[in-house]
């Protein structure tokens, strides 16, 4: 699939790359910073070697170095105003923005937040502080309210780091006694600070000192803070007392996993930006089989596009499934416990009301599609699935046949079978 100005999704990334050097058995590109090398080298290492081979005759590695943009070809976008240039902050992603950002039930209070960050800088919900697991768009965020910041603010100096990054500037600071040059970065030029992973300060004394002072300079300021982590301040190991009492003053709030409509909204949205269309029992499959994770999906959509740009091939669910062979997860047999902890789990439920009496219009619903697929999923006989939810066999034979019914007629409990049936690993 082409953008409008021709060029294939993949290539909105490799354009933004120049070859440097062959040195050592390696090309090495220039890119224009971290995050695009990690996301390059995660999504397109293995096209680029195979490119490579084809070019070159033989095995040849692909190797990176972050370019500086004030002397690179390839630069950073600039924004002009009078006589002079600002230039974007450095690390600042510009793909990520607000506007391509899927907001859904999964996630609505930290776009919210983040964007009242933006629009109020050191005012609203500072620090703001968002938890959540891998891959869920809490980076995303962070860059989009960078962003929406800049382009209201070009004059304001925003910082967006990782607390790696900012342990490593502190440790290489005191290394080279430059610490005077590292308190004026992040406290008094320092209008926004952006931190991902703060969760990595945990147990690094003497940076998590130098994090606490900065903190309370910002904070004095009214500087904005915005912090993201895998868990809540309480659940960071190692992290000062201090300071998570610091992170709790703000707003804490979390991303939670996508459900089945928000996923396919990701992938419709982020293909539809970037002028490459999936069909719609495309996106459905990789809706259904990619659950947990937002870079995952993202990265399913880059793949499809990458290959089938070098290709030609028809973008079909069993082009999809080879294609994304190696992130689909595997198939495995289950057993009626697993159904019975999904299920519950789905549909918000205890498992011993699957296996009681209680008969509300909602348990019933669960218990009768918990049957419908311990007899689908597994081997066992109709007696054998009564037994484990304490019920006689013909209860169960009358639930399999309504649920077999309703999966044919009703595309809300076709698209709950669905995603339960995913969940366990079978489609």
């Amino acid at each position: 699939m082409l953008r409008e100005d021709g060029k294939s999704y993949a290539l909105t990334w490799l354009e933004r790359m120049q070859a440097i050097a062959l040195r050592d058995g390696q090309l090495v590109l220039g890119v224009p910073d971290r995050f695009f090398r990690d996301w390059v080298d995660d999504h397109y290492r293995p096209l680029l070697e195979e490119a490579l081979l084809r070019l070159v005759g033989n095995p040849t590695g692909v190797g990176y170095e972050v370019i500086d943009a004030t002397t690179a070809d390839v630069t950073l976008p600039a924004v002009r105003e009078s006589n002079t240039t600002t230039v974007r902050p450095p690390r600042l992603n510009d793909r990520f923005t607000f506007t391509n950002y899927v907001v859904a039930e999964s996630n609505q209070l930290p776009a919210a937040a983040a964007s009242a960050v933006a629009e109020s800088p050191g005012r609203a919900y500072n620090p703001l502080f968002i938890y959540g697991g891998t891959g869920l768009g809490k980076t995303h965020l962070l860059h989009a309210v960078g962003n929406a910041i800049f382009s209201r603010n070009p004059a304001a100096h925003i910082v967006y780091l990782s607390s790696e990054e900012f342990t490593n500037e502190f440790v290489e600071s005191v290394r080279d006694h430059r610490m005077s040059e590292f308190r004026r970065k992040f406290r008094e030029e320092c209008d926004v600070l952006l931190v991902d992973d703060i969760q990595f300060l945990g147990k690094k004394e003497e940076t998590q000192k130098e994090f606490f002072y900065t903190f309370n300079a910002l904070h004095e300021m009214s500087k904005a803070m915005v912090l993201t982590s895998d868990t809540v301040p309480a659940e960071i190991p190692g992290l000062e007392e201090r300071l998570r009492s610091r992170f709790t003053q703000g707003l804490i709030t979390d991303i939670q996993e996508p459900n089945y409509e928000t996923r396919i909204a990701i992938l419709k949205k982020k293909g539809a930006l970037e002028g490459f269309e999936l069909p719609d029992n495309v996106c459905q499959f990789i809706a259904r089989h990619v659950q947990k994770n937002v870079r995952e999906l993202e990265g399913a959509l880059v793949k499809i596009s990458a290959v089938h740009s070098l290709t030609g091939q028809p973008i079909t669910e069993e082009f999809a499934a080879q294609v994304l062979r190696d992130i689909l997860p595997a198939h495995r047999p289950v057993d009626i416990e697993q159904i019975q902890r999904e299920t519950a789990r789905y549909y918000k439920v205890a498992v011993e009301e699957l296996r009681a009496d209680r008969r509300t219009k909602h348990l019933a619903h669960a218990r009768q599609v918990a049957m419908y697929l311990a007899r689908r999923l597994t081997r066992s006989s109709f007696p054998e699935i009564a037994a484990r939810f304490n019920k006689d066999h013909s209860t169960v034979i009358s639930s399999v046949r309504k649920v077999e019914r309703l999966r044919e007629m009703d595309a809300v409990v076709r698209k709950e079978l669905d995603e339960l049936e995913a969940k366990l690993g079978v489609l």
